[in-house]
């Protein structure tokens, strides 16, 4: 069985497992001329082309998993919301600040859905039988936050604003985590073998506020699977509160490059595994410091069964592809 597979359903393999996040991206000399010719919105409107793109870093790389070519907003317009994107990301017009009270805004339906992501997985599964796929979605904290604020929230000021002062985001809140769900159970049925939750901003909350307004949520949707197929949350910035995923319990957490993974594995019960956690910065600018980065990184779990090698964030536009193949080498030849 891959590596991946025994790692993600068994915590258990013979060899360490390595994909990227952000993998099939802008770094890739394939991507770039597709995205010359097709936007966001098409390529996940074409099942052929999100195929292509999602299996082009294992031919590329031969990492061990591929994930699903998507965009963590489009889904929201399958429950009325309209959305553009530009140069510093998605716009949201109908969001929060101009529409309060959710006017034509609906729970998500998978069969308004105009993205070809259940084809596209399809597709995928009957053309390359041997490599993992990962599912996912954006997280909870994170999408609310595009559809408060209407653009990118850094450090989720307005958010933070809506979540403390206005009774109606437990309205957004619902709708949002019931997508999730239904998004990631319709991937589910398309054939994925894992999904993962990404919350990019997750830690921008202070862990008293995670506690009071987003835990339970969370342990809820991951409910909705743990058990049924391999889940794997991902939130940068969560070092001051990764003892509180013991209660939610994932099969693994992955964190970001601002925590050992040693440190890590002391706050977590033995059953969740780690994934992660390679700058994606020394990655960018010295592959010589990336390798040595890789090989401290991958000591520190030669005993460990259930760790999943990765970055710590996605995979930044300036990479070289041949440092990725290096960092993948590293990890397949180390010895456990």
């Amino acid at each position: 069985m891959n590596n991946f597979l025994e790692t993600v359903r068994n915590k258990n393999s013979e060899k360490i497992p390595v994909w990227f996040m952000r993998q099939a991206g802008r770094y890739m000399d394939a991507y770039k001329e597709i995205r010359k010719k097709y936007s966001i919105r098409e390529i996940c409107m074409n099942p052929g082309i999100t195929e292509k793109i999602t299996y082009e870093p294992v031919k590329l790389l031969n990492v061990d998993a591929a994930i699903i070519f998507a965009d963590i907003i489009l889904p929201l317009e399958a429950m009325g919301y309209k959305i553009d994107f530009n140069s510093s990301g998605p716009v949201i017009y109908n969001g929060y600040r101009t529409n309060r009270d959710l006017k034509d805004i609906y729970e998500f339906d998978k069969s308004n859905l105009k993205y070809t992501t259940y084809d596209a997985i399809k597709l995928f599964r009957e053309k390359h039988h041997d490599t993992p796929l990962i599912g996912f979605s954006g997280g909870i904290i994170t999408i609310l936050s595009y559809i408060l604020s209407g653009t990118p929230d850094n450090n989720l000021n307005y958010t933070k604003k809506i979540m403390l002062t206005d009774d109606k985001f437990r309205d957004y809140k619902k709708l949002i985590k019931n997508m999730i769900i239904d998004y990631l159970k319709m991937q589910v049925s398309a054939g994925v073998d894992a999904i993962q939750i990404f919350d990019s901003w997750l830690g921008a909350l202070s862990p008293y506020t995670f506690n009071n307004y987003i835990k339970n949520d969370i342990i809820e949707i991951v409910n909705e699977f743990k058990g049924k197929i391999p889940v794997i949350y991902f939130a940068t910035g969560n070092s001051g509160m990764i003892n509180v995923f013991n209660e939610i319990n994932p099969d693994f957490l992955s964190v970001d490059w601002k925590i050992s993974l040693n440190d890590a594995r002391k706050i977590l019960n033995n059953e969740i595994g780690l994934q992660g956690n390679l700058d994606p910065y020394t990655v960018q600018y010295s592959e010589n410091y990336a390798i040595n980065e890789s090989r401290y990184i991958l000591n520190q779990n030669f005993d460990k069964d259930n760790y999943i090698f990765n970055l710590g964030h996605g995979v930044l536009p300036d990479t070289q592809a041949g440092t990725l193949k290096s960092i993948v080498n590293a990890v397949h030849n180390f010895n456990k």
